[in-house]
């Protein structure tokens, strides 16, 4: 109806009609491409907030999975320590208490630091819809401290693999302990060794006190990675409540 009318007045010469047709014809395509662009920018917000709300979550996860992780090999350092300990001392039962530390000192416990938000974001080059340039650079530098991590891990794993051998030769286990784990699994007892040989090889006591060394720096390094994940996901909940996605 427009062109129309536009065709009309410019056949009839008509300037003014015409002039006012082909500014409502401008005034339309104008209109229409921000409402274009409207729905694009809501639909970007929209999506960005739900990025960001599954990030808070996983990033916690991980949280969570690095603090069970530093629980775990607390663990074996404070039994490795109890065996040391009675080992030193002569007391048969305080090592035979902290036994299980033998079988667990040599442990590297492996974490995923990069959430699956994140990688789907990458993948489909959606980073960009973090409107923050902070927070998109620290999202960005997740799979580098992740890389970072597992290679520091792998390798601390390998140096373990032969003195884990040595140690597992000093020891040998009650199998029937752990055939049935709802029956409680294992206990002090489950791990078996010659006090009297053991406390008299100094080799072995200083492979395991080198294991007992190794587990320290692998609670360093979740203490490291979980302060920076901890740091990201602050700033993710603070870009949540910022921009009123909450």
């Amino acid at each position: 109806m427009i062109l129309d009318n536009l065709s009309r007045a410019l056949k009839t010469q008509n300037w003014l009609a015409a002039g006012v047709e082909f500014v409502i014809v401008i005034a339309g395509v104008v209109i229409g491409f921000q409402i274009n662009a409207w729905n694009e920018g809501r639909q970007e917000r929209q999506l960005e907030a739900e990025y960001l709300y599954r990030l808070e979550v996983e990033l916690t996860a991980v949280i969570e999975d690095l603090n069970d992780a530093q629980r775990a090999i607390d663990a074996y350092f404070n039994w490795i320590g109890l065996f040391l300990e009675g080992v030193e001392a002569g007391d048969r039962d305080q090592a035979q208490a902290g036994s299980w530390g033998l079988n667990a000192i040599t442990d590297v416990e492996m974490i995923n630091l990069e959430p699956a938000s994140l990688r789907e974001m990458i993948s489909a080059g959606d980073l960009t819809i973090i409107q923050n340039r902070d927070l998109r650079s620290d999202l960005a530098s997740i799979p580098q401290l992740q890389s970072r991590s597992q290679a520091s891990l792998q390798q601390m794993a390998a140096d373990l693999t032969p003195v884990a051998f040595e140690i597992s030769r000093q020891f040998e286990a009650r199998l029937e302990d752990v055939a049935d784990l709802s029956a409680g699994g294992y206990d002090q007892h489950t791990i078996q060794f010659d006090f009297d040989a053991v406390s008299q090889n100094e080799v072995f006591l200083n492979r395991v006190n080198y294991a007992a060394l190794q587990n320290r720096f692998q609670a360093a390094h979740f203490v490291r990675y979980r302060s920076e994940i901890e740091a990201i996901r602050e700033r993710v909940r603070s870009e949540i409540e910022i921009r009123g996605f909450r």
